[in-house]
């Protein structure tokens, strides 16, 4: 277990190309907040879920409202950050159901970061909402929302930052669900 780590599990979104709440969505009988959830406890005895929706409270975890609603995933990280007073942050999307408590531990925990953002990639895509955040960085995600730079990507290229690419047999792990097709692809 990673020292001074707090766990945030981003629960907003529009879920337009779901049709419905994303984390609440069930998959193998159980809701993609679970999967989440049973891959992180392991991790940490400090998560939260960053949410304006009172459905995630019965999972007996903090909601975390966001401070500026409707602002993405800049604006989740940032709430996450505000929120949080240890010194890193693994802030986690609600859509990543393959997500697992190895993957997590093998490729963001092992080591302490040395960059500011620590994310994973397949090599070709990256994942910056399965990552860990340094709770330095809130300062500029806020700044990034006064002047409505709401692209996370291009926040990050801004910030010192580091890639981690899994291995091939642990690239699933990474896949996001955003629509009802791609459920469909996994069932």
């Amino acid at each position: 277990m990673m020292e001074n780590l707090s766990i945030y599990i981003l629960c907003g979104g529009k879920s337009s190309r779901m049709g419905s709440e994303k984390g609440l969505v069930v998959f193998n009988n159980k809701t993609f907040i679970e999967h989440i959830l049973d891959a992180v406890r392991p991790l940490s005895d400090s998560i939260h879920l960053v949410t304006n929706n009172d459905a995630y409270a019965s999972y007996g975890y903090p909601l975390v409202s966001d401070v500026i609603p409707d602002k993405g995933p800049v604006g989740g990280i940032f709430s996450a950050l505000r929120h949080s007073s240890s010194s890193w942050n693994l802030i986690l999307s609600c859509d990543v159901p393959m997500m697992t408590t190895q993957v997590i531990e093998k490729y963001l925990l092992q080591d302490t970061p040395k960059k500011a953002i620590t994310f994973l990639s397949d090599g070709h895509k990256s994942s910056p909402l399965i990552g860990l955040y340094s709770h330095r960085l809130r300062g500029h995600f806020e700044q990034a929302l006064r002047k409505k730079w709401l692209k996370l990507v291009d926040l990050i290229e801004l910030l010192p930052h580091k890639a981690i690419i899994v291995e091939q047999e642990e690239v699933h792990t990474l896949q996001n669900i955003n629509s009802q097709k791609e459920l469909n692809c996994l069932l």
